[in-house]
């Protein structure tokens, strides 16, 4: 069986005596392994970022609109959004002067709303009902949220 798979000259991969069901549950499983290895380093990561000391926030939990503006869900009590003034579904239309309008959300959630606890952030709400955009000078803190009681 070996002379069938192997040349006298070469030497025989043990993958080539392998059946191609076997090979390709083999292949299968090793790309299963690679997949959660990189949902392990994610999931790592994120955690890692939000329980770091000096991570802040500013109390908001936001959903994207198709056009990439962010309308504000619910907030935080006592979050820095909250002692200001923003309200659930006020739509955020510019970060430190950036405009979310055509931005990527969870780009605008990660790297301009979160960051370094102490850190200022400016933001430009459009209120339901109003045609003027409000402006909140804000700066991120660190944020403790209760768990959800059962």
């Amino acid at each position: 069986m070996l002379n069938r798979y192997c040349s006298v000259l070469r030497v025989c991969s043990p993958f080539k005596l392998l059946t191609a069901r076997t090979r390709s549950a083999i292949v299968v499983a090793m790309r299963i392994f690679v997949f959660s290895l990189f949902l392990l380093i994610l999931s790592t990561h994120a955690i890692a970022a939000n329980s770091a000391k000096k991570f802040g926030g500013i109390g908001i939990d936001g959903a994207p609109w198709a056009d990439g503006r962010i309308v504000v869900k619910q907030l935080v009590a006592g979050g820095p959004a909250h002692l200001a003034g923003v309200k659930a579904g006020d739509i955020i239309t510019f970060i430190d002067g950036k405009p979310t309008e055509g931005s990527n959300f969870r780009e605008m959630v990660d790297h301009r709303l979160r960051g370094v606890d102490g850190t200022p952030v400016t933001i430009k709400i459009r209120r339901p009902g109003s045609s003027k955009l409000l402006t909140f000078n804000l700066v991120r803190k660190q944020l403790v949220i209760p768990p959800k009681s059962r």
